[in-house]
Formats: C-alpha cells, sequence, structure tokens
C-alpha cells in the first residue's frame, strides 16, 4: 500500500505524482487523499497524464484506489481518467467526496463521477464505489504510527465504508 497526500489546485504537486508513482512499481493498492486549498491555482489538462504514460505499477499492478476527500477539481478528475483508462488491472475504485462542500459543488462531483463511467477503462472488472466523508471538517484519518504498522490491512482507514 502507497499513501498519498496532494494539493491538486498545485501543478507542482500533481506533475510530481507520476514521477513519485515509478519509485514505487509494484504497489498493487494506492491511496490519495486530496488536501484543500482555498483558491485554484493552476488548472492541469489530461496532457500532464498522456505525457506520464507509461507508469509501471498503474499498467500492470494497481488493483486498488481509494481516493479521499474529492472536491470537484478538474485536475483530480484527469487523475481519475489517468486510474481509469491504464490500470489493466484495477479491480476496485474507491472515491469518497469531501464533506463540506456547497449543494453546487456537490453537483461539479457527481457530473465529474458520471464522466469518469464514460471513459475507455482499461479494466473491464472495475468497480467503483461512491460515498461521503463522514470525517468532520479539517480532519483527517491518516495516523503515520498507524501508517506504519505493517499489521494493519487499512492503517489509513481508506476503504471505511460507514
Amino acid at each position: 500500500m502507497l499513501a498519498v497526500q496532494l494539493q491538486f489546485a498545485f501543478c507542482s504537486e500533481v506533475e510530481m505524482l507520476p514521477i513519485f508513482l515509478r519509485c514505487f512499481p509494484n504497489v498493487e493498492t494506492l491511496v490519495v487523499e486530496s488536501r484543500a486549498h482555498r483558491e485554484t491555482l493552476s488548472n492541469l489538462n489530461l496532457k500532464i497524464w498522456q505525457r506520464a504514460n507509461p507508469i509501471k505499477c498503474v499498467q500492470s499492478h494497481l488493483r486498488t484506489l481509494a481516493f479521499h476527500e474529492l472536491q470537484g477539481r478538474h485536475n483530480e478528475f484527469d487523475f481519475l481518467t489517468f486510474i481509469a483508462e491504464n490500470a489493466q488491472k484495477l479491480e476496485r475504485m474507491f472515491i469518497v467526496m469531501k464533506s463540506e462542500l456547497t449543494y453546487a459543488e456537490r453537483q461539479v462531483v457527481v457530473a465529474g463521477v458520471g464522466a469518469l463511467y464514460s471513459a475507455h477503462w482499461a479494466s473491464r472488472d472495475c468497480t467503483v464505489q461512491y460515498t461521503i466523508s463522514s470525517l468532520p471538517v479539517g480532519s483527517s484519518s491518516w495516523n503515520f504510527p498507524a501508517g506504519s504498522e505493517l499489521s494493519l490491512d487499512d492503517p489509513f482507514e481508506a476503504f471505511r465504508e460507514d
């Protein structure tokens, strides 16, 4: 399991993710937490992910993706689309929408998730689970001491189904 926190509003952080993923070629479970930022500083497009291809762990090993605190940013959906269209072994995509979004922001997320279903999925056997975060505003389920505890199957509670 590999877990990363990322501010999708920052171009530099998004551009580092493909490089970082190449350092872990055998990852089967990827947990991503989208960190909040008050303003959108960049709006990348899918080209960054097209240039990133191939990433060995995504193409050949990734079976499970958990994406937490989805806020509806284009950069987030571009990443999810990249995973959907390139992860040939993907069995499960678990998407958790941030809880404190406005009604309009939630509609953007729902539309983006709907568009994700029309992507050209590399794995025909992938199931997508979608839920709203139950975490209090400003908190995180991430606990780094627990994250380093190898006896736990889900140290970041990435697949918690409330």
